[in-house]
């Protein structure tokens, strides 16, 4: 199941009881934050979510091909329970979020 929950510093983070693709989109350009990220879809297990995950990059490399790297979407397979930021500095997530 997918949730909304709070960070234990008091952000707005998501999750899921399954293992699950973050997708996290370059939406506001010029923030401090610039990413959204959402949780894409759910999985039973690991293998099924990082061959699912490998299809969308595949489908938003297609799609971004003109877009600056620094701007492009990023894809993440997360474990069970796994807080993400709901928005973020950069597509890639500080150990420090996962609480």
């Amino acid at each position: 199941m997918i949730s909304e929950v709070q960070t234990d510093s008091g952000g707005t983070a998501i999750t899921s009881d399954h293992w699950h693709i973050v997708h996290a989109r370059y939406v506001f350009d010029g923030a401090t934050r610039p990413y959204l990220r959402s949780v894409h879809s759910e999985y039973e297990d690991r293998t099924a979510c990082r061959h699912a995950a490998r299809a969308l990059r595949v489908h938003l490399i297609a799609q971004e091909k003109d877009v600056a790297p620094e701007k492009r979407d990023e894809v993440f397979v997360r474990k069970p329970n796994f807080k993400s930021l709901k928005i973020a500095r950069s597509g890639h997530q500080r150990p420090s979020e996962s609480k």
